[in-house]
Parts: C-alpha cells; sequence; structure tokens
C-alpha cells in the first residue's frame, strides 16, 4: 500500500495520462452500444417457459403485432364511408413499411369473409373498395355483424373500434415501425376517427425512446443534485469537481466494456449510469474529507505529503467500502432474471471502476493541482461551526448509545418487529404497463384496446390432440367449443378464436335455414368437406395460427385485459379450470403460453430473485466485513444496520400496499451493498480509537465526530442523488432512487443507534484484540 501511494504521487502525470487512455478506449466502444427492450431478454433462454413459447409462436407461425387502433364513436361507429376509406388508408400505408409482413395484414379491408355461393364456399374480403354511401357502409356493417368471428377480434361487439395489425417481419427493427406508424397516424385523414398506435413493439420501443431522453435529462438532474450536495458537505471546487470526475470516468467505463463486449442495453440497465453516480461519489467524499482534514490540522505540510498521508489513511477504507458495494451488487448474479444479472455484474464493475478512480487519479490530480486556499479556510470553518448544531446531536447520541444502549435496542428490535409483521402483506407484481405514465402513449393505447376489445395481451392456449386429425373429430372440436366459451366468461379475457370458430362459421353459411348452424357438425366426414372446400377458394395458410398441417395441434387465441400479476395468476388459475373441466376428459392436454402466460412466469421469478439476491447479498457483506475485520462476530455486528434496513424497507411496502417487482430486487442488493460502508467506516474507526487505549465512551465520542460526521455527509449526497432520480418519468429508476434513499436514512440512523449501541453494550473482543 505504501509503495502504491508513493508511485501515485510521484508519478502524477504517468498516471492521468494512462487512465486517460485507458478511458478514451472504453469510450471508443460507446457508438457500438445496442439498446434493445426486447422483453424476452427479462427471462433466462433456457427458461422453460421461454422454450416453450417461441416454439409454440414459431410452430403456429405468430409474430408479436403492430397495430393501429381506429376508433369512432359516432352513432354508426367506424361503419361510415370515411372510416372504412381511413381503414384501407392505413392498411395500404402498412403494407408499404418493410420491416411489416403485409401479406398477412388484419383489417376489415383485407380480412376475408366466408359466405356460401350454392354448393361452395366463397373467401372473399369484406369489400374490394371503399364504401361511396352510408347504404354501402351499412351493408358492410350487416356482413360483418353477421360473422360472430369478427367480433370482439376485427371489430368492437359495440361497433365503435377496429384494428389494422401486421406481423413484425423477423428482424424488424422496432424504431422502424414505430416511426413509420406515427408518420402513417399522423397523415391520415383522421376525420371523426381517433387512431392509437399498439402492440409488444411498440411498447418496447417506447421504452428505448424513454431510456434516451432520461439519459438526456434525467442524469444531468443526478450530476448536478450530487454537485450540490458535494458543495454543501465539502465548501470546495475541487470537492465538487473532482468526485464527479470519478463519478463520470466510472460510467464511461461501465457503459463501454458493455458495448465491446456485446451487451444490450436493456429496460432493466437503463438506471445503470444515473445510480453510479451517487455509489461512485462516496468514495471521492471521503478522500477530498480526508485532505482537507490533513491539511487543516498542518498548514504547513508539504503539499505532496499532504496527498501520500490522505491516501494512507484512506486507502484500506475506500477499498473495503467499494468491495463490500460491490459484492452486495454482485450478489444480482445469482437472480433468475437475466437482467438483472447483467445489472449486477456491470453495476459492480463500474463501483469498481470508481475506486479504481479514487485511489489513483484523484490523488494524482490533487497533486497537480495547486495547494487549495479558499477552500480550505471555507472548510475550516465549517468544522470550527461543528460544536453548534452538529456538536449538539453527537453529544445527545454519545449519551443514548453509551448511557442508554438498552433502550436504544429495545427501540430498534419494537420497529423491526412492526416491520416484519408487514411482510404477510407484501404483494408481487411484474407488470410492464405500470411502469409507464398514465398520460404515456402505451397506457393511453393500452386503456383503449381493453375499452374496445377487452385486452391487448395475447395470451396463446395450445392444445394437444394426440394424434393427426384430432382437431377433425367433433367430439374434440366441441370440447374445444365449451374451453372457449367459458373463457369467454372469464373477467379479464376477450373474444377468443381457433380453428372451431372457422368450421362453426363454414357450418353456419352451408345451412342458411338453419338458425342453430353455427355448431361444430355431427360427422368427421362434414368437417374434412368443409376443409376441402375452403382450400378451393381461400389461402393455404390461413388456419396456420389456429391448427397445424396435420391437425394434431390446435392454438386458442384470446387477449387478456391486464398484464398485473394477481390478475394474471387469477385468469391462469381460470384457464386451467376450464381445460380440467372440457378438455381433459375427452384426452385433450392444454398448455397456456404466448406474452400473457410469459408475463405470468415473471411472478415466480421476481420472487426467486428476491429471495435469492437479498440472501447473497447480506451472506457476502457478512463475509467481506468478517474478512478485512478479521472477525465473524465483528462482521455480523457490521451487518446489522443493513438487516434492520432491508427488513424496514420490505415491511413498509408491505404496510403501505406497494408491490414488490424487479426494481425491488435489484434495489435490495444496491442498499446492501451501499449502506453497509456507513457500518464498515464506524467499526473501523471504534475499532482504530479502542486500539489506541481509550475507553469505551471517549471512543465513541470520537468515532461519532469523525466517522460520524463523515458518513453523515456521505449520506446526504448518497441520498440526494438517488432522489434526483425520482425526476425520471419511467418507473424503475424512480422506484429505485425513492426507495434506495429511504433505506439509506434507515442505514445512516442504524449506524449511529443500534451498532454504536451494540458497540457499546457489547464491547466485542475483536475491538482490542
Amino acid at each position: 500500500m505504501t509503495r502504491f501511494n508513493r508511485f501515485i504521487v510521484s508519478h502524477p502525470w504517468f498516471v492521468i495520462v494512462a487512465f486517460s487512455l485507458a478511458t478514451a478506449a472504453f469510450a471508443a466502444g460507446l457508438p457500438r452500444l445496442r439498446v434493445d427492450f426486447d422483453m424476452d431478454k427479462l427471462f433466462p433462454p433456457e427458461h422453460p417457459e421461454i422454450v416453450y413459447k417461441k416454439w409454440a409462436l414459431d410452430y403456429f407461425g405468430i409474430e408479436e403485432p403492430a397495430m393501429v387502433l381506429i376508433v369512432n364513436d359516432g352513432p354508426r361507429g367506424v361503419f361510415t364511408p370515411e372510416t372504412l376509406a381511413l381503414v384501407t388508408h392505413v392498411s395500404e400505408r402498412m403494407k408499404e413499411v418493410d420491416a411489416l409482413d403485409g401479406d398477412d395484414l388484419v383489417s376489415l379491408s383485407e380480412i376475408d369473409n366466408i359466405t356460401s355461393d350454392g354448393d361452395m364456399l366463397a373467401v372473399d374480403p369484406f369489400f374490394f373498395e371503399p364504401p361511396a354511401t352510408q347504404d354501402d357502409a351499412d351493408a358492410i356493417r350487416d356482413a360483418v355483424f353477421a360473422n360472430p368471428m369478427m367480433l370482439g377480434t376485427v371489430v368492437s361487439h359495440d361497433g365503435n373500434a377496429t384494428i389494422v395489425a401486421a406481423d413484425v417481419v423477423d428482424g424488424g427493427q422496432k424504431e422502424r415501425i414505430h416511426a413509420a406508424l406515427e408518420d402513417i397516424v399522423t397523415a391520415a385523414p383522421h376525420g371523426d376517427s381517433v387512431l392509437e398506435i399498439a402492440g409488444r413493439p411498440i411498447v418496447e420501443n417506447e421504452m428505448a425512446r424513454i431510456n434516451n431522453r432520461e439519459i438526456a435529462h434525467v442524469l444531468p438532474i443526478v450530476v448536478v443534485t450530487a454537485a450540490a450536495a458535494l458543495a454543501l458537505a465539502l465548501h470546495s471546487v475541487r470537492g465538487v469537481l473532482l468526485p464527479l470526475l470519478v463519478v463520470l470516468s466510472s460510467i464511461v467505463w461501465t457503459l463501454g466494456l458493455m458495448a465491446w463486449t456485446g451487451e444490450v442495453f436493456s429496460a432493466l440497465n437503463s438506471p445503470l449510469p444515473m445510480m453510479l453516480v451517487p455509489i461512485g461519489i462516496a468514495d471521492g467524499i471521503h478522500v477530498i474529507h480526508h485532505y482537507m482534514h490533513v491539511l487543516a490540522r498542518n498548514t504547513d505540510r508539504e503539499h505532496r505529503e499532504a496527498v501520500f498521508e490522505t491516501m494512507q489513511g484512506m486507502f484500506v477504507a475506500v477499498t473495503m467500502t467499494s468491495l463490500t458495494t460491490a459484492a452486495g451488487l454482485g450478489s444480482l448474479a445469482t437472480s433468475s432474471l437475466s437482467t438483472n444479472r447483467s445489472f449486477g455484474y456491470f453495476a459492480a464493475f463500474g463501483t469498481l471502476a470508481a475506486m479504481a478512480f479514487s485511489l489513483t487519479v484523484l490523488p494524482a490530480v490533487l497533486v497537480v493541482l495547486p495547494r487549495p486556499r479558499r477552500g480550505l479556510g471555507r472548510f475550516v470553518a465549517m468544522a470550527s461551526q461543528e460544536s453548534g448544531a452538529m456538536g449538539r446531536a453527537i453529544g445527545y447520541l454519545h449519551g443514548l448509545v453509551t448511557e442508554r444502549p438498552r433502550r436504544v435496542l429495545a427501540g430498534t428490535a419494537l420497529a423491526v418487529a412492526v416491520a416484519l409483521a408487514g411482510f404477510p402483506m407484501l404483494t408481487i407484481d411484474g407488470s410492464v404497463l405500470k411502469n409507464f405514465p398514465a398520460d404515456n402513449v402505451v397506457r393511453t393505447a393500452d386503456a383503449a384496446m381493453v375499452a374496445h376489445f377487452k385486452g391487448s395481451l395475447p395470451l396463446e392456449i395450445v392444445v394437444d390432440g394426440g394424434a393427426d386429425d384430432a382437431f377433425k373429430e367433433p367430439r374434440n372440436l366441441r370440447a374445444i367449443d365449451a374451453f372457449q366459451r367459458e373463457l369467454e366468461g372469464v373477467d379479464g379475457l376477450g373474444a377468443s378464436r381457433s380453428i372451431v370458430d372457422y368450421i362453426k362459421r363454414m357450418n353456419a353459411v352451408m345451412n342458411p335455414d338453419d338458425p342453430d348452424a353455427y355448431r361444430v357438425p355431427s360427422s368427421r366426414e362434414l368437417v374434412a368437406q368443409y376443409l376441402l372446400l375452403y382450400s378451393i377458394s381461400g389461402e393455404p395458410d390461413d388456419f396456420d395460427d389456429v391448427v397445424d398441417y396435420g391437425y394434431a395441434q390446435a392454438n386458442v387465441r384470446v387477449q387478456t385485459d391486464s398484464d398485473h400479476s394477481p390478475a394474471l395468476r387469477r385468469v391462469m388459475g381460470e384457464v386451467e379450470a376450464a381445460s380440467r373441466k372440457h378438455l381433459r376428459p375427452v384426452g385433450l392436454d392444454a398448455h397456456p403460453s404466448g406474452a400473457a402466460r410469459e408475463t405470468f412466469e415473471f411472478i415466480d421469478l421476481i420472487v426467486t430473485s428476491q429471495i435469492a439476491s437479498l440472501a447473497t447479498a447480506l451472506l457476502l457483506v457478512w463475509v467481506m466485513a468478517s474478512l478485512m475485520l478479521r472477525s465473524t462476530v465483528g462482521g455480523l455486528i457490521t451487518s446489522v444496520p443493513v438487516g434492520i434496513a432491508t427488513v424496514a424497507t420490505f415491511g413498509g411496502l408491505g404496510w403501505t400496499g406497494e408491490p414488490v417487482g424487479v426494481t425491488t430486487a435489484i434495489m435490495g442488493a444496491i442498499a446492501i451493498g451501499i449502506g453497509v460502508d456507513y457500518a464498515v467506516h464506524f467499526v473501523a474507526r471504534y475499532r482504530d480509537c479502542c486500539r489506541r487505549g481509550l475507553g469505551n465512551a471517549e471512543a465513541m465520542r470520537e468515532t461519532l465526530h469523525s466517522s460520524g460526521v463523515a458518513i453523515f455527509y456521505n449520506a446526504v449526497v448518497v441520498i440526494a442523488g438517488f432522489l434526483a432520480m425520482a425526476s425520471s418519468e419511467f418507473l424503475p429508476p424512480r422506484a429505485m432512487g425513492l426507495l434506495v434513499s429511504w433505506n439509506m436514512v434507515i442505514c445512516f440512523g442504524a449506524t449511529v443507534t443500534a451498532l454504536a449501541a451494540l458497540l457499546a453494550r457489547l464491547d466485542p473482543k475483536f475491538l482490542r484484540r
């Protein structure tokens, strides 16, 4: 350590140039950084439901579409010449978008209607040209409402809304699709209609847009807020600029490493640059604070030697706190969520990069800069004022923890018990849509889809017939029909579609005089005959998304109205109950899949990730603190504040009814990694005082006056930095900022009360060994 610090202060320009070149190398990779907000990336690729979903969508040729929703609340709904012309216009423009599959476009102007032509089936569009008169539009309306397959899928049941949907071509870029649809909607002749853009590709690209705005707007707010807190804490220009230099450099290194390694910057990584600001600043605060103290104690000290003495005193503390923070963040590597693991790896790297800058570049720049004059005077004046309010606060704390430690510990135990009582009330929610502001286009489009079509989140239910031609058997078709009818009565599910609906429609149009003909035919031969007749007039791939070529696997397609975990859990239970009631008795097996099932599985991943990451973070922090203090008891005592803060935070979520989501899994590890720094500084300082022969009361007084004040300023800057993240319009960074700030308040308070009382009350042997 001594040789290392001596080298840094003796060769400052070498250190500055070397790290500048390294930073330039990392920065060169930034243009290569890929921003991708594919929600499938939240899951490990080997997850069984992800594997099954990919198989099912590929097997049935299903892509998650981009849609334009057209709403007209007039007396005739969308069935006016102007609105149907608008449907045609939007459909034609969407066909021209290279990233969309125009051949399988779904819209009133493109989709086929099944009718009869004597003894043959006719499969033709509802109209070839937009209607010229209202009578023509009314005739189209009558044809649409005569076909139950259209209602709740292409046209709303009240006739006031319709969709134009196109599948995304494999490899189609979401940003191009989103921009193209916005241009189409803007240029379209709206008339009395309202147009909304919807679909998962739009949701994912909107995440990317918000992330870009966050980097451009929220990150500067976080930096400015942290700078203001630094100015108040250190009263020095270099005390502001140098920690910010450390932070910004560590961000460049982290994002540069992501770019060079091909890591995708995903939705849950978006808070990473903002989060590194308050984390990285902590080391710089302690170094500058100690540096000012060294100069204030001996104003005649040679400048280079003052920097050397500073780093001799701070090297171990900075290393210890950075390693414990990195360990806490690195605990996310145990998460079931792949994005959490990525976040943990790169957050830990950014923390260690900030440590490297704090131990090398920061002292090197201090050597190069002239000796502070005004800044030192302001610092000395500030320190002398600590005998006022700060001194009274320290005096009160000192008396509390040394004279009444049992009361402090009893009060802490009571608070922990109250927090624990909130755990049974914790709820889990993995909703993606709730992350967007209420007035965001994603939320407004989803609300419109729910209002008119009872949902926008697709649920694909794959039914296994067990053998070829299983879904030409009337018994199996009737079972699926009963299954669908029951699902359509479930709150939260919209209209469904399957091969059964096509066959029922064929039977109805071939028996126009039978009012009850919209049903499954009674014989297998008649089903086969209808399918043959359809193949003569229709396209061979019309049924691809609802049945396979051999009629052994069928797919029931239905929309869900919410991506909130409790709602999806209830819906999946209803699907399972309906399957047991209607499908299994005839030997059919159903497996829910699609985006709705994927979101539902997110619940279990959140729970397992939460438990694993928190347990690992606490274990790693205890092990690291034990190794640094060379005492398992010392490591356990040092872990007490973060344990209290973790219980208090999650208990508070239970009491307030705020659900636990993927953000809180990351927040827990961050808070443990950062919060333990306060305890490490406090215990290390108290131990040093004890080893110098001071009694408990004197050791506690000196520790509170030195480390207590330093960690107070540290906490203020960290809390201010994270609170600035609350200015985000996207929920994950906003929630992370608020939760980590609250956690830091508790960590600091628990350190100077509960931890201090434990040390005073127990007086463990490791303190004087």
